[in-house]
Order: C-alpha cells, then structure tokens, then sequence
C-alpha cells in the first residue's frame, strides 16, 4: 500500500514545482479519511529518506526529481584532509577544492586552491602543521592582494576560520570508503562565494550568477538551511533578494 501512495503521489504532483504540507496532507486524507497527524508525519519523513519528496523550506516540499550535488574528490584533497584528520581528532573543520566551481561557472578556472576551515581556536596551530609541509603554499587569512597574486595550483591551501554550525557533509573518496572527510554542502558553498569577495574574486559578477543558476536548475537546493547559514554570516535578506532579482523564474513563490 506503501508504494502505490509514493506511485500516486509522484503522478499527482508532477506538474507542480513545489506541494505544501496541506496539499500533502489532502492527498493521503482521500485514502484515509482517517488519517492522524502522527501517521502523516512518519508517511512525510519516509518520502524524505528514501528520496521521493525533498525539503526546500518549512512546510514546503518538492518532488525529487534533481539529484544531490556530489562533487569529484581528488586525491590531492584526500591526502591534505588526513592532515588535519590525524593531528586534531576533535577539530571541527570543512576542506575543499574550488575547483568544484568549474561544474557551474562559464568559464573554467585556470587558477584553483583548497580551501582549509577550522575552529577560530585552532586556526594558527594549523596553519604552523601545514606550513611545515614545504611541497605546500599555506596562506592564513590572505588579504585581497595576495590573493590575486599568489593563489595558484592545487598545492596552494587556504585557512580560514569556520562559521559556527556550517552545513557541511562527512563524505569519502571513491573507494576509500574509511578515509571520511567534511566538506561544504552546495548550500554553504553558494552562500560562501557570495559573501567573501575577496576569496572568490574570480567568480564575481557575471560569473556569480552562471553559479547560482546552474547549482539551483541543476541540483536539489534545501534553502532553509542556506538561508539560515547565510543569517550566521549576516547576508541573509541580501542573498535572498539576489536570488528573487536574479531568478524568478526558477523559485516562483518558494521565497516569500
């Protein structure tokens, strides 16, 4: 019975961008006109787990039909990530290569870093570890000149302090399933190059809104937990009206 809902739920919604909890709630209630609240509630949390509904923002969902942002791990990434792993066993850090952005600019970058977060606390312990690491080009906190100047290749690394509470991802190099690792989710990741101009100078303008466009149209985009990152780092009301400015037609009503 289970999956003749999760059929029927799929072809009745299909032409609609986003379904709210009522319009779910009416749907299972033609089935059983008896239907609890708690048995609502357990039917919405399995469509979520197995992927059939997703969250975009409280009360509100969308069929699944975009997948999940999953970026290429490299082994450059993995080998600096065991750094940090094997000298900090309880740090709280996200790692990341911007070459993931080329998957949504329109011009690929020639120039990429890994970009090192960690706890305020930890940040010149870290910074001093991989610094030790001659093959490596460590820069804390650079200001805008030396990144213009100096970011170049894969073996140059970026530390920064990390936001509290950042929506990152514990994931792992293909077949390496024990070597786990975080990195940012889509969400934060948008929300990062948006406000820190001076990290992600390459990327401004134009090229700013190729990313939004291509990362929203592409992929699943839960934007409760953007928009509540982006209120941690204060830019909340204005990375919302970017988005309604820039790409009405992709959200509808969704933002308000």
């Amino acid at each position: 019975m289970l999956e003749f809902y999760k059929t029927q739920l799929v072809k009745y919604f299909a032409n609609q961008p986003y379904i709210t909890r009522e319009e779910l709630y009416s749907f299972y209630e033609k089935y059983d006109p008896e239907l609890k609240e708690t048995t609502f509630r357990w039917r919405i949390y399995d469509l979520k787990k197995k992927g059939i509904i997703k969250q975009v923002k409280r009360g509100v969902y969308a069929i699944s039909f975009k997948p999940k942002y999953t970026p290429l791990i490299s082994d450059q990434l993995t080998k600096l990530t065991k750094i940090v792993a094997k000298e900090y066993d309880d740090i709280n850090y996200c790692i990341w290569s911007t070459e993931w952005l080329n998957d949504f600019t329109q011009h690929q970058l020639g120039k990429f870093f890994t970009i090192l977060e960690v706890e305020k606390d930890f940040l010149e312990s870290v910074f001093e570890n991989y610094k030790e690491l001659n093959q490596l080009r460590v820069y804390l906190m650079p200001d805008e000149l030396a990144m213009e100047r100096y970011m170049d290749g894969e073996n140059t690394v970026i530390i920064k302090p990390l936001v509290s509470r950042s929506p990152c991802l514990t994931t792992n190099q293909e077949g390496k399933p024990k070597d786990k690792f975080k990195i940012p989710s889509l969400e934060k990741m948008l929300v990062d190059v948006f406000c820190d101009s001076k990290t992600f100078f390459a990327v401004q303008g134009k090229e700013m809104e190729h990313i939004y466009e291509n990362a929203i149209s592409r992929y699943n985009i839960n934007f409760t937990k953007l928009f509540s990152y982006a209120k941690r780092r204060g830019r909340e009301d204005v990375i919302k009206a970017y988005i309604t400015d820039n790409f009405p037609e992709l959200i509808n009503d969704l933002l308000e």
